[in-house]
């Protein structure tokens, strides 16, 4: 019986490679979470419903083979309104994205690099987060005053519809007349992180979105302190090393997985070297861009 599960992923190992998102934690949380990232592609902040906006990031999304693989929902971070709109129905992003503090305690939010966001609903919404959210593939950080990091969200930073100052909700124009919609700039923790100026909402050139992903994993009630702490790869030899934190007198199996389907092991009964234990064997996936690991502890 597996009484703990470790997961870590490592990057490409040709040197070449471009990497991949993790699409899971790199911190040793083991819990369930959520992912959330900037599309790749834009659109006018003209579409007729949320829904509309919610099936833009999921397309987008869909164009991220690892994001793709984890099977699970996603939804617009972005709010509408109705006064003066093109009559969609109101929508607060923290209420179209089931992250609102006042309703659920919700789980830690992370980049596609694995990187931390936020705790929780309430830590999302409290007007900063931990970590800048990066490109859906997570290649490239999204760097504060450039054209192609900024995002309709139509949001303020609690997570409601912007309405007052610098900028509207998403689909607030009549159809004819230009308005100018709230949006968010890539790489800030700070509230621009999801609402800082305004761009046109005709503008053909269109903006990015925020996106989040529904909640991943079932989670785990195992030691939060069991988790991979390393991993390190020779490209001449093709060696891998992983350590992880141990118990003494266990046994640990290792698994490997391009896809996040964990059906092949790289060993099944590594004896414990006590409070850490470090594993090298061969590249079980040459020329991969990327390999998942996780690691489960044996029952006596």
């Amino acid at each position: 019986m597996t009484l703990l599960t470790a997961f870590a992923a490592a990057a490409a190992f040709a040197s070449t490679a471009q990497a991949a998102p993790i699409v899971a934690p790199t911190d040793g949380y083991m819990g369930p979470y959520r992912l959330a990232f900037q599309t790749n592609g834009s659109t006018l902040a003209t579409l007729a419903q949320m829904s509309d906006y919610n099936t833009f990031v999921t397309t987008e999304a869909g164009l991220i083979t690892e994001l793709a693989a984890l099977g699970t929902t996603w939804t617009a971070i972005g709010s509408t309104k109705t006064q003066g709109g093109i009559n969609p129905t109101p929508v607060d992003a923290r209420d179209n994205t089931n992250t609102n503090p006042t309703v659920e305690t919700g789980v830690p939010i992370y980049t596609t690099t694995g990187l931390r966001i936020a705790d929780d609903n309430a830590d999302l919404w409290d007007g900063s987060i931990q970590n800048p959210i990066f490109y859906g593939d997570g290649t490239d950080p999204l760097l504060a005053h450039q054209f192609a990091a900024r995002a309709f969200t139509g949001t303020a930073s609690d997570g409601t519809a912007y309405t007052v100052g610098d900028g509207d909700s998403l689909s607030s124009g009549d159809g004819t007349n230009q308005v100018n919609i709230r949006m968010a700039r890539g790489g800030n923790t700070d509230g621009c992180w999801v609402g800082c100026a305004s761009f046109s909402d005709y503008d053909p050139r269109g903006l990015k979105m925020l996106a989040i992903s529904g909640v991943i994993g079932s989670g785990t009630t195992a030691d939060p302190d069991f988790a991979i702490t390393s991993i390190s790869y020779d490209q001449a030899s093709e060696q891998i090393t992983l350590t992880w934190t141990s118990s003494p007198n266990r046994t640990y199996a290792v698994f490997f997985s391009e896809d996040l389907n964990f059906g092949a092991d790289v060993a099944d009964s590594v004896v414990s070297a006590g409070d850490t234990t470090s594993l090298t064997f061969s590249n079980p996936a040459p020329g991969a861009r990327q390999v998942f690991f996780r690691i489960s502890e044996n029952g006596p």
